[in-house]
């Protein structure tokens, strides 16, 4: 592998002296093009070695070796993406030459006059396993007049043979199968490895991971094992009530973080020093907690091979449980849907999102738009002063998302307004006469009683509304579908028409489009027919300790914390100026709202001790609820 220099030889040197002649043949500059993968089970100083020793005997008489270019990495990479990475540090630092890897190659092939006249490699598929990029690198290097050999073929420049070009297309082809199968079986196997319960990677903060030899003798005589999860008696609590605050108080991550620092003893973060947001957030979205092994949930793509989490419906999940499990799926479930609520709204009710945000809005991520369902955001407008020496004056709105101007939205809702916004002064004088009377009134039993009736009915009233949607979203497919049927029928029954069979195919595409549509709906219409009923227990209620004095609790830092505590939420009908508010009570939140009083008046009696247990809870969130017949509005 030592390298030659008999001559600095231009571009013009290379094909032209590879022609036998009477006279000596002038010296050729060759680089040598070496690649070998990243797969454990292969030595790659021996691959390598192998390759060069391969081009340095294929040589005709008179070329010589005048660079090496090789990379450590997989033959799918594309082109642009090559050379990225320093897996080949470790194999120069024991003596293997090295003048670039692809990147470089391409670079050097530019140059006015490149150090070599020829690319010589093992075997084509050396060059890359992906076809596509094999023959970009072929054209690159075609157009720069730099031809690309491999041993396996002959040295020729100025006749290639169609029989050499046939062949060379054959075997890229065939290592790119040979690629895509052993990725679909690598997959595959990983699937069947899922599917028989056994763990992928490091056991999750909360189990122990209970080794078991490998059933392949050989590879169990090599001492390698597979993996099923057991459960960690010290961190599994840890992770139950994680998903309790979760689930029950509606937490976010930071809030979570934080209850999880203030206490290292209670709740031992996996690394041993703190809790970081990161590792909360990843142990809230794993489905292993509901005892169930779970595959495929993240997917690299694209060029940057972009780590993506892949839609819930596509993971793969082994029917019966695998392991222990710490929750229930249908808490998993509750806690994946809070979590949306909680991408666009923040845990501190005090805080904004954003560190440079000018204001602060008390009801963020807390109003809703009836028609739409789409959450209203704050907004100030300023306005000029009534007199020349007064200060300007401004109020809060919170204005719906909605946008006219989008096709999406306008196609969704064609009635909605233009702009749809209401005072936040009013929303919150509202909510305010909503707690007190509702929440910490003494007549809040009998309220909730006569209430009861009126949010069955609404419920109702929304599954049937949810119900008639899906019906009708059926009946318009059913008759889109026969519209393409129908076309079909009226095209040129002759084979040999083109228009007609184009137009056949179009017309099964969106007939496929279709049917897939059919089957989601279907599975929403059947999922919603099977939805249990709401099983609310109205003794949480009186739980709620009573303040001796509600205007105590009017301060706006009281109120945030008790929107924060029972999950307010409104919904406003602008049609009807009229608001319909929700107050969520778990079995945690009288002692969450115990504290809040306690704030406020130091003789303020606490709550009774909180009876949640760590594991799911026995029974659901009970939900109050003020119906908008029943609302007094102004100032909208």
């Amino acid at each position: 592998m030592d390298r030659t220099s008999p001559a600095s030889a231009t571009r013009s040197a290379g094909p032209a002296s590879a022609l036998p002649s009477e006279e000596p043949a002038a010296p050729v500059p060759v680089a040598i093009l070496a690649r070998t993968s990243t797969l454990y089970l292969q030595d790659p100083l021996a691959s390598l070695q192998r390759q060069y020793r391969s081009c340095e005997e294929w040589l005709p008489q008179g070329w010589y070796v005048a660079a090496f270019y090789w990379d450590v990495e997989s033959g799918a990479i594309d082109i642009e993406d090559r050379s990225q990475t320093t897996s080949h540090e470790q194999f120069t630092a024991a003596g293997l030459p090295r003048d670039g890897g692809m990147a470089e190659l391409l670079e050097e092939a530019a140059a006015p006059e490149p150090r070599f006249a020829a690319v010589v490699c093992e075997d084509i598929e050396r060059s890359g396993r992906d076809t596509f990029n094999a023959l970009k690198l072929e054209r690159e290097l075609q157009d720069m007049g730099v031809p690309l050999f491999a041993t396996d073929e002959p040295a020729s420049v100025q006749d290639i043979s169609p029989t050499t070009v046939l062949v060379r297309r054959v075997k890229q082809g065939v290592a790119e199968y040979f690629r895509l199968a052993i990725k679909k079986k690598a997959w595959e196997g990983l699937r069947q490895h899922t599917l028989s319960g056994w763990n992928i990677g490091p056991a999750p903060y909360g189990y122990l991971a209970h080794r078991v030899p490998h059933p392949v003798p050989i590879k169990a005589a090599q001492g390698r094992t597979k993996t099923r999860l057991a459960l960690d008696p010290l961190r599994a609590p840890v992770v139950a009530r994680m998903f309790t605050w979760r689930v029950e108080d509606h937490l976010g991550v930071p809030a979570i973080t934080a209850r999880l620092n203030a206490d290292h003893g209670a709740y031992p973060p996996p690394d041993g020093q703190h809790w970081q947001e990161g590792t909360v957030a990843a142990i809230l979205a794993n489905p292993k907690y509901t005892g169930h092994m779970v595959y495929g949930r993240h997917r690299k793509t694209g060029r940057s091979k972009t780590r993506r989490l892949v839609p819930a419906e596509q993971w793969i999940w082994t029917e019966q449980p695998a392991h222990p499990a710490i929750i229930t799926r249908a808490m998993f479930d509750a806690a994946q849907t809070i979590a949306a609520a909680h991408r666009s709204a923040g845990d501190d009710p005090n805080a904004s999102p954003q560190p440079l945000a000018r204001r602060t809005y008390a009801l963020r991520g807390r109003v809703r738009h009836d028609s739409c369902q789409r959450r209203m955001c704050g907004t100030t407008r300023t306005f000029a002063r009534y007199w020349a020496e007064g200060p300007d004056y401004s109020n809060t709105y919170y204005k719906c998302t909605h946008d006219v101007n989008n096709p999406k939205h306008a196609a969704a809702h064609p009635d909605h307004p233009r702009t749809v916004t209401i005072r936040e002064d009013t929303l919150i004088s509202q909510i305010r006469d909503f707690l007190d009377t509702r929440v910490f009134g003494p007549s809040r039993a009998a309220h909730l009683a006569e209430q009861i009736p009126a949010t069955a009915a609404q419920a109702t009233k929304q599954h049937t509304r949810q119900h008639d949607h899906l019906v009708n979203e059926l009946a318009r497919i059913d008759r889109a579908q026969r519209s393409q049927i129908t076309q079909i029928d009226t095209l040129d029954p002759d084979p040999a028409s083109s228009a007609a069979q184009a137009m056949r195919q179009r017309c099964y595409e969106r007939f496929t489009e279709l049917q897939a549509e059919r089957d989601t709906i279907q599975g929403q219409l059947q999922t919603l027919d099977h939805a249990a009923p709401r099983n609310d227990d109205t003794s949480l209620l009186d739980l709620i300790p009573l303040p001796t004095d509600t205007i105590a609790l009017h301060p706006e830092h009281i109120q945030a914390a008790l929107y924060q505590a029972l999950d307010i939420q409104a919904l406003y009908k602008h049609d009807t100026s009229q608001i319909t508010l929700f107050a969520t009570i778990t079995t945690s939140t009288p002692q969450a709202v115990a504290a809040i009083l306690a704030a406020t008046s130091p003789g303020q009696p606490s709550a009774p001790a909180p009876s949640a247990p760590i594991y799911p809870l026995p029974q659901a969130p009970m939900q109050l609820s003020i119906s908008p017949d029943e609302l007094v509005t102004s100032g909208v």
